[in-house]
């Protein structure tokens, strides 16, 4: 949809950009939040950069529309109303700003592929020693944007698929409307590497209308999706069309497993890196954050009975560092696998495999997930659930929903906390990557007007609870969908889609769901 079909469709005729600009400068760049919601669902384009150059950010200025009843307020509500007012103006300023950058960087992809691929199609071929034409292309587009000859080499492979004629068409069409932003859109050209073009086009049908369904078609408000949900929609949709490569990754992950040192001389430290698998990975973080917690209740209850203050003891990361430090130096080491003796420490890992029985059965091969920490190849997750050190959650795989107890006290019961961890992985704040474990359990309607149980309890991290309670954030749950929509004091809404909504079970080429929402 074009920008001047957009907006005949809101019933308003397209802004002139080149007449506004003028207006602006005239009024000494002065702005109304209502012009400023049209150039919102106006979208971005050469013309917008010119109108946005010329608003004074200090000179936005709320409509009537905006503002409550003179009558009906008091003089200083008024002005609080006004400024306010300002603030939510400058808010969507500050959107017609990110986009209009996403604008920019559709244009730097698609003038990136332009150059590179006329630029190789002029020069020589390989020679017996390297390939003369892309390297002096790579050369010359890493001096332009300033970046190493790596990082130029893969902004130029990035380009060959992010363009108006490249095989990701849509998502560089996306990311010229500025519905998704530039990391998003890299990221989907990154995800595509070995595929081939008919499994490229199946992962961005998927993926790509699950990126931009939060902002609206028409008015363009709402907030893009952040890039850790787009990394995890692309690895379901990945495990779904090419699952084969899962287990490639898999035996690829295995052969880069190491620990590397390096020396931090400013500070006096040094950092210890591992590279695992991720399960190997997360049982490891797991048993070492047990244990610091466990090795913290020790010191703080040792401080209290000595009668001292214990609230300047060791931070839960501190604590894991030591732990892992004192664990490792003082084990002896064997040719085997050696079991380490921890006492008070539970043995088992603490985290769940969210399967659905068709999977778990075989029957079917759709993605599998570990509760905060992302999707899971079906293979993987059959042999996980399988395994008696790790706990299973059956879920439906139409709805993505699973089953839990209610209850009617403040404090949740130890299977609800478990039912809305596994449900609810990650602090429910858009974009928020707390694990829910580390998280607290929030009422939605506050108790006890609002009961604990799984309709009305979702995790939030301490800064987004108290962003909530104290903030005048308002949220919603949608429990069809699990979906969060989060309000700011300022009307800016973002959603935060259910982590675990199924991907459609085929949408290539009988069923597909329609092209994307813009």
């Amino acid at each position: 949809m074009s920008n001047l079909d957009l907006c005949t469709s809101t019933g308003e005729l397209p802004v002139d950009l080149v007449v506004l600009r003028e207006e602006v400068l005239a009024a000494g760049g002065a702005i109304g939040n209502d012009v400023l919601r049209l150039l919102l669902a106006q979208g971005p384009s050469w013309a917008m950069a010119g109108v946005l150059d010329a608003i004074d950010p200090d000179r936005v200025a709320p409509v009537e529309f905006d503002l409550p009843d003179p009558e009906a307020v008091s003089e200083h509500a008024m002005q609080v109303a006004v400024r306010e007012g300002a603030d939510a103006g400058r808010l969507i300023l500050l959107q017609l700003c990110k986009r209009q950058e996403a604008w920019s960087a559709a244009l730097s992809t698609r003038m990136t592929h332009a150059y590179a691929t006329a630029a190789m199609d002029r020069t020589g071929r390989e020679t017996s020693r390297f390939d003369v034409s892309r390297s002096g292309v790579v050369a010359e587009v890493g001096l332009v944007m300033g970046v190493h000859g790596s990082t130029a080499d893969v902004k130029i492979a990035q380009a060959g698929l992010l363009n108006p004629e490249g095989v990701l068409s849509t998502t560089h069409e996306a990311l010229a409307q500025g519905l998704v932003t530039e990391p998003v859109a890299r990221l989907m050209a990154d995800a595509m590497d070995g595929l081939s073009f008919e499994q490229i086009a199946r992962v961005e049908a998927m993926v790509l209308p699950r990126l931009v369904r939060h902002i609206d078609p028409i008015t363009r408000e709402g907030a893009p999706a952040g890039y850790s949900y787009a990394k995890d929609q692309l690895t379901r949709a990945l495990n779904r069309i090419a699952p084969e490569r899962a287990k490639e990754k898999r035996a690829q992950a295995m052969a880069k497993r190491g620990v590397k040192i390096r020396i931090l001389e400013e500070d006096g430290l040094a950092q210890i890196s591992l590279w695992t698998t991720k399960v190997q990975g997360i049982s490891f973080y797991e048993r070492i954050s047990e244990m610091a917690e466990a090795s913290l209740a020790a010191e703080r209850q040792a401080i209290e009975e000595a009668g001292h203050d214990a609230s300047g003891v060791h931070t839960i990361n501190q604590a894991r560092a030591d732990v892992l430090v004192e664990v490792v130096m003082n084990t002896k080491p064997t040719p085997a696998a050696t079991s380490l003796d921890c006492v008070n420490v539970p043995a088992r890992v603490n985290v769940g495999v969210l399967i659905d029985l068709p999977t778990l059965l075989a029957l079917r091969d759709n993605p599998a997930e570990l509760p905060g920490y992302g999707p899971l190849d079906p293979e993987l997750a059959r042999a996980l659930a399988a395994d008696n050190e790790w706990r299973r959650f059956l879920h439906d795989p139409i709805t993505g929903q699973i089953l839990d107890l209610g209850n009617t006290r403040y404090e949740p019961s130890r299977k609800i906390r478990e039912f809305i961890h596994a449900r609810d992985p990650k602090c429910t704040y858009p974009g928020c990557n707390q694990q829910a474990r580390r998280s607290q359990l929030d009422h939605i309607t506050p108790w006890p007007q609002g009961p604990t149980d799984r309709s009305n309890l979702h995790p939030l991290c301490v800064h987004h609870h108290n962003l909530k309670t104290h903030g005048n954030w308002q949220v919603t749950r949608d429990h069809d969908s699990g979906e969060t929509t989060w309000t700011s004091p300022r009307g800016l809404r973002a959603k935060a889609p259910h982590p675990y909504t199924p991907m459609p079970k085929t949408i290539w080429p009988e069923e597909d769901d329609g092209p994307p929402p813009f």
